[in-house]
């Protein structure tokens, strides 16, 4: 039993630390002022990073992953801090 308990710790703490390098958020390429520019996501840890000339959707799959594991605490603020709006389209 007591092993068990082990393996699945193990399991656990590798499963959230490939969580917390992932994300379903995705960086995009637009061409803005005759130049190609890649646009990252934003979070709130950065709101400065967000483009005027860019249209942002939230990302889904990082909010619905934020619920799952919120008794973590550090996954949802690395998350929804890091990447919850993603580049959508151009205005």
């Amino acid at each position: 039993m007591r092993k068990l308990k082990k393996i699945l710790n193990y399991t656990l703490c590798l499963v959230l630390s490939i969580i917390l390098f992932t994300s379903c958020a995705d960086s995009k390429d637009f061409v803005i002022d005759g130049k190609e520019v890649t646009i990252e996501p934003y979070g709130w840890f950065d709101l400065d990073a967000k483009n005027d000339s860019i249209e942002y959707e939230i990302n889904v799959g990082n909010v619905v992953w934020s619920i799952i594991l919120s008794e973590t605490i550090v996954v949802p603020i690395i998350l929804t801090g890091d990447q919850l709006y993603e580049p959508k389209t151009k205005k």
